[in-house]
C-alpha cells in the first residue's frame, strides 16, 4: 500500500470540505511550501549578519579567526619619513588636485576605511575602489609608492599577526599612528570630493555583505560614521535605496546605519522618526528594514509588534487572493529579520494563534496553515543546527513559557488540516534529517516534541504512528 494512502485514515477532519476539495490534497507537494525558501547564498548573508551583530551565534568562526594583532608599534616597516600632510593646507590642496580619482586617492581612502587591517586587504580594496573611478585617461596606470602615500597621511605599515584556521600567521598591517589622522582623512575627502560620495558608499556596501567578515563589519561601521557626519546625505541619498534596490542586503545596511545614527544624541530623535516612518510604510522592504532595526533597538518593540501583525495580515490576504505578492515572496526575509530575538517570534506566534482560535472557514484555516508551514520551512533553513541551534517553532514548544501552549495549538491546527497533512510529515522529516546530520544537541527527540505539540489531541498510539511516518520519509 502507498504510504500516502495508508495515512489517510488517522485522526483526520474533513472540516466540512467537499469531496472535490479533499482530492486536491495531492496537488500540494512539499515543493510548493519550499519555493519561498532561499538558496544558500542568502542564508549565508543572514548568518554573517547575525555573527557580526552578535545575534545568538557564539562560535570560534570567521569573526574570531580573522582577529589581528600588531606585534610591536615600535617596529614599523621602514618608509619615507615625511610631515603629515594636514600640517600644510597648501600641500593638502595640491595633493588633492594632483591625485583626484587617481590610485593614491583610492589607496588612502581604503587605508582610512580599513585601518589596522592587513596590507594585502587594504591594497585589494584600493584596487576595487580605483576601478570605480572615472579615469581621466583611457589607460591610466596605477601610481605606486604606497609606503610614501601612507606616510603623508600619518599611516604606516607594521608587522603583525592574524589568526587563521591554520594558526597564527605573520602579516603586514596598515595602521594610522593617531586615530584623529584616520578620521581627518575620511572627513576631508568626503567634504572636498562630493562627486565621489556615491561611489564610496557603493564600494563600502559591496564589502558589507561579503567576506572577510571583519571587513564586512568595518564597512558597515564606516557607512554609519559617514552618515553621522553627513546626515543630510544619508537621508536624501541613502535611505531611499531601500525601495529602489529592493534588496535584503540594502535593508540590512540601512538598518545598521539607522542604529549607528541613533547612538548620536543630536540625531537620536531623527532616527526614531525615520524608523516610525518606515514602520508605517506598506512597501515590504521598508518594513523589513524597520524590523532589522527593532531587533537591536529594544526600546522600539511597540513598533515591531504592529509591523509583525501587519505583515501576517498582508501575507494571509495574498494567500486568500491566490497571488504570490511581495509579502509572500519576502516571507523568508521576514522570518529572518527577527534575528532569533524571542520577542519577535512570541508576537508572531500569538498573532497567528489569535486567528486560529476564531471560527474560521475551512479555506481560511488552510491559508493560516500554509502560512505557518512556509514560516517553518524558512525556520529549518535558517537554523544553525551544526552550532546547537534548533528550529525556533520547535524549540518554543519545548520551553517553560506560556507561548508553548499557543504554539502547540498552531501545530495541532496544522496537523488536523487534511489539506496539508502530507506536507506536515514531509517538513518534519526534512527538519529531523537536517538536525540529525548536524548531530542532535537539543536534548530532546522527535517523540518528545510530538507529545508536547500534539499530545492534547492525539493518543500515544497515534503519536507513535506519526513518528514512524516521519522516519519513513527520512529513509525514503
Amino acid at each position: 500500500m502507498d504510504v500516502r494512502e495508508e495515512e489517510n485514515g488517522i485522526g483526520e477532519e474533513n472540516e466540512g470540505e467537499t469531496v472535490r476539495e479533499d482530492k486536491r490534497e495531492e496537488e500540494i507537494p512539499l515543493e510548493k511550501i519550499l519555493e519561498s525558501v532561499e538558496a544558500d547564498d542568502k542564508r549565508n548573508i543572514y548568518i554573517q549578519y547575525r555573527v557580526i551583530n552578535n545575534h545568538g551565534v557564539m562560535t570560534g568562526d570567521d569573526a574570531r579567526i580573522e582577529s589581528i594583532q600588531i606585534k610591536d608599534t615600535e617596529r614599523q616597516k621602514k618608509g619615507a619619513e615625511r610631515g603629515n600632510i594636514f600640517d600644510d593646507e597648501g600641500q593638502l590642496s595640491a595633493w588633492l588636485a594632483e591625485n583626484y580619482e587617481a590610485y593614491p586617492m583610492a589607496l588612502i581612502i581604503a587605508a582610512a576605511a580599513f585601518d589596522t587591517f592587513p596590507y594585502a586587504w587594504v591594497v585589494q580594496a584600493a584596487d576595487r575602489l580605483f576601478e570605480s573611478f572615472s579615469h581621466r585617461g583611457d589607460e591610466e596606470k596605477k601610481q605606486y609608492g604606497i609606503t610614501d602615500t601612507f606616510s603623508r597621511f600619518g599611516a604606516k605599515i607594521y608587522e603583525g599577526e592574524m589568526n587563521t584556521y591554520t594558526g597564527r600567521t605573520p602579516v603586514e598591517v596598515v595602521r594610522f599612528e593617531e586615530r584623529i589622522h584616520r578620521e581627518r582623512t575620511l572627513k576631508y575627502i568626503w567634504r572636498e570630493c562630493p562627486g565621489l560620495r556615491d561611489g564610496i558608499i557603493c564600494w563600502l556596501k559591496d564589502y558589507s555583505v561579503h567576506k572577510p567578515m571583519s571587513m564586512s563589519k568595518r564597512a558597515m561601521e564606516v557607512i554609519g560614521l559617514l552618515a553621522c557626519w553627513d546626515y543630510y546625505y544619508f537621508l536624501n541619498n541613502m535611505a531611499g535605496a531601500v525601495q529602489k534596490d529592493k534588496s535584503i542586503s540594502t535593508d540590512m545596511i540601512i538598518a545598521q546605519t539607522i542604529l549607528t545614527i541613533s547612538r548620536e544624541e543630536m540625531y537620536r530623535e531623527n532616527a526614531d522618526h525615520l524608523l516610525r516612518a518606515f514602520g508605517r510604510e506598506r512597501r515590504v522592504h521598508y518594513l523589513l528594514t524597520a524590523l532589522f532595526v527593532c531587533a537591536q533597538w529594544e526600546e522600539k518593540s511597540d513598533i515591531a509588534d504592529s509591523m509583525i501583525e501587519r505583515y501576517i495580515c498582508e501575507a494571509l490576504a495574498e494567500l486568500h487572493q491566490g497571488k504570490e505578492g511581495e509579502y509572500l515572496k519576502n516571507l523568508y526575509d521576514f522570518f529572518a529579520s527577527g534575528m532569533r530575538v524571542f520577542r519577535f517570534y512570541e508576537v508572531l506566534v500569538e498573532s497567528m494563534f489569535m486567528r486560529a482560535r476564531q471560527n474560521l472557514f475551512p479555506r481560511e484555516k488552510r491559508e493560516l496553515c500554509e502560512l505557518f508551514l512556509r514560516l517553518f520551512a524558512a525556520d529549518i533553513s535558517l537554523a544553525r543546527f551544526e552550532d546547537g541551534e534548533d528550529a525556533i517553532l520547535i524549540k518554543m514548544c519545548m520551553i517553560r513559557h506560556d507561548i508553548r501552549y499557543s504554539l502547540a495549538f498552531l501545530w495541532q491546527t496544522v496537523w488536523q488540516c487534511r489539506y496539508y497533512r502530507q506536507v506536515f510529515y514531509d517538513l518534519m522529516a526534512k527538519y529531523e534529517k537536517e538536525r540529525g546530520a548536524a548531530g542532535e544537541r537539543m536534548g530532546y527527540g522527535m517523540e518528545e516534541f510530538i507529545g508536547g505539540a500534539l499530545g492534547d489531541i492525539c493518543t500515544k498510539e497515534t503519536q507513535s504512528d506519526i513518528c514512524k511516518k516521519i522516519r519513513r520519509r527520512i529513509k525514503g
